[in-house]
């Protein structure tokens, strides 16, 4: 599966566009087992846990900062009830969304808009009871200024629950630096940096959980996917991107094999005032 992970909407709105084509609906079956429309890291059954985890309700108002083509955010709709609202760079992530959104049968409860997260939003504060961003913040150029707009839009005890797929655990080469950032821009950080933006951010840390098994498994099955139709791919994509695919889920395998490069979940609550 070569869909990449959010930065800029330079390179993505191509790869979307493709997102619910026959042969990406394959891979994605194939490399995570069940397919809810789902992108980068993030798992159905880990989802769900974490639809537990905030709470929502009919008349809950849930976030999703960078929502990508809008599998997890159509998901948590379509199960909880809940208003749902998804905000990404790309344009065509979002039309895809939308017409996910549609064929679910949830489309009058979501509502989705072009937006960098790099930016300020442009929604009033406590405009949501809730917030998700998957697997996104590693390619933000500014962390503590997205913490802190993330606390401005939620309501007074609001639950904010992020993945950062880029937390340092160990010794990482230039080498593998280098493949991993193929997807736009990239930071990692060291252990415990999260935390301490979230809680001056206004944060109070309810829950975490290390889920670098997550991108293990799912890297391991988009290459076994990617490889056995290399063809129909290279057909699409080219010889070159394929190669450039594969050694960048390679290269996230192998970090997360042997725990220099993890996947962390945060969910934290907004402080009272």
């Amino acid at each position: 599966m070569t869909a990449p992970e959010h930065s800029s909407a330079e390179g993505y709105d191509p790869l979307y566009a493709a997102f619910d084509s026959p042969l990406m609906r394959q891979l994605r079956q194939e490399a995570y087992g069940e397919d809810i429309g789902q992108h980068s890291w993030v798992t159905a059954e880990e989802l769900r846990s974490d639809v537990g985890r905030l709470s929502l309700t009919t008349s809950s108002r849930l976030l999703d900062a960078g929502c990508g083509p809008c599998g997890p955010l159509v998901f948590a709709v379509k199960s909880t009830g809940c208003m749902g609202t998804g905000l990404d760079v790309s344009a065509s992530a979002v039309a895809s969304g939308r017409a996910r959104a549609s064929a679910a049968g949830v489309q009058d409860c979501v509502a989705l808009f072009e937006a960098d997260l790099n930016l300020p939003v442009p929604f009033d504060g406590s405009s949501f009871d809730a917030v998700i961003s998957l697997d996104v913040i590693v390619h933000l150029r500014n962390r503590k200024s997205f913490f802190h707009e993330m606390a401005r839009l939620l309501a007074p005890t609001g639950r904010f629950l992020l993945t950062d797929a880029g937390v340092i655990t160990g010794p990482i080469s230039n080498e593998e630096v280098e493949r991993r950032s193929i997807n736009g821009y990239t930071q990692f950080v060291p252990s415990g940096l999260n935390e301490n933006l979230l809680e001056a951010a206004g944060f109070r840390l309810i829950d975490q959980e290390d889920r670098t098994h997550s991108v293990l498994l799912n890297a391991s099955g988009r290459l076994r996917a990617m490889l056995a139709h290399r063809a129909e791919i290279e057909g699409s994509d080219g010889k070159e991107a394929f190669a450039r695919q594969q050694r960048y889920v390679e290269t996230v395998v192998a970090l997360a094999e042997r725990r220099a490069l993890s996947r962390i979940m945060y969910c934290a609550e907004l402080a009272k005032v």
